[in-house]
């Protein structure tokens, strides 16, 4: 049945093109990937090379990497069951517990879109938030479902510790990359406990939500839902867009026998704050001045370090292979 045994798989999200560097640019150019041809796959999404590495540019939000990842999976011409998948992308940060440029490993993957949504004008003023998980009749309350089908199964994975805690020792010495426009932009954070420090690799929960969410009451939800899905094991560190679906698709092919659930790794790289700076406006803050319309003053040091950490995760996993 299958033709070809990939050893690891990297998933990336998006390519800006236009001589713009996104998150496979730099991983594409050090691990020598070329393009791959695979019918339903448009070009420019799938690359290998001859070391049995492969990588998909999955797309933005969480149904296109669910889609993607679930139709790469199912490709009988390729032998998937054996391969490490590290998503490598980057993300919002916590300044209160993570840094601009900082590569954070994910412990647990939260999802921030299922949810009963109330406008503020149409919830009680005593309630936090507008936003409640599925069965529940209050802001963080009982759902009343830990059994069944009902949303839940989608909610919330934990990744294997043990690789997670390799993949920590292993890059835990390799240089990171900083830049004096970078410690300038961080000096507007001095007043949270991370967000003036220099880069750092950490661990800590992703929040996956379609919504591109920013500023302080937001991350005070974000802060309660990773608790509350966690059971208090877990704390909010990187806020990402796709991880939910490229996870629940993982999950379904292990289910499937096509792929390894406990080979999953998931490292995202710190390119802007989840909230503003003191004294800023959110909606100001959010938008910038950047032509993308978003403020992302960490980008290009946040592709740079997610690179040498997932190179030197990946040659360790070649060799694991």
């Amino acid at each position: 049945m299958f033709r070809r045994a990939i050893k690891v798989v990297v998933v990336t999200m998006f390519e800006p093109g236009g001589g713009k560097a996104g998150e496979l640019t730099h991983l594409r150019k050090h691990l020598g990937l070329r393009p791959w041809k695979l019918a339903g796959f448009p070009p420019g999404m799938l690359w290998h090379n001859g070391e049995g590495v492969a990588a998909i540019v999955a797309g933005v939000g969480p149904v296109n990497t669910a889609v993607n990842v679930l139709t790469l999976g199912l490709c009988a011409r390729v032998d998937w069951r054996q391969a490490y998948w590290l998503v490598c992308g980057i993300a919002g940060g916590n300044p209160k517990v993570c840094s601009l440029g900082s590569p954070i490993f994910a412990d647990w993957v939260v999802d921030g879109d299922l949810a009963y949504d109330l406008h503020p004008a149409d919830h009680p003023p005593e309630w936090p938030t507008g936003l409640l998980p599925l069965g529940a009749r209050r802001p963080f309350g009982r759902t009343g479902l830990s059994t069944g089908l009902f949303g839940q199964p989608a909610q919330v994975f934990q990744l294997n510790p043990k690789l997670s805690n390799w993949a920590q020792r292993l890059t835990h010495n390799v240089p990171l990359a900083d830049t004096a426009e970078l410690a300038a932009a961080r000096q507007a954070y001095t007043a949270f406990p991370h967000g003036a420090r220099i880069p750092a690799i950490g661990v800590g929960v992703v929040l996956s939500a379609a919504r591109y969410w920013h500023g302080a009451r937001h991350q005070a939800w974000a802060e309660r839902w990773v608790k509350y899905w966690t059971q208090g094991q877990g704390q909010f560190f990187t806020a990402s867009m796709e991880d939910s679906g490229t996870l629940g698709a993982l999950r379904q092919l292990h289910r499937l026998k096509l792929a390894d659930w406990q080979r999953v790794l998931v490292l995202r790289s710190v390119s802007n704050f989840t909230v503003p700076p003191p004294g800023r406006a959110a909606h100001e803050h959010l938008t910038g001045k950047s032509p993308a319309g978003v403020n992302y003053p960490a980008l290009p040091i946040a592709l740079e370090n997610g690179r040498r950490i997932a190179t030197t995760i990946i040659t360790g996993l070649l060799k694991k292979s």
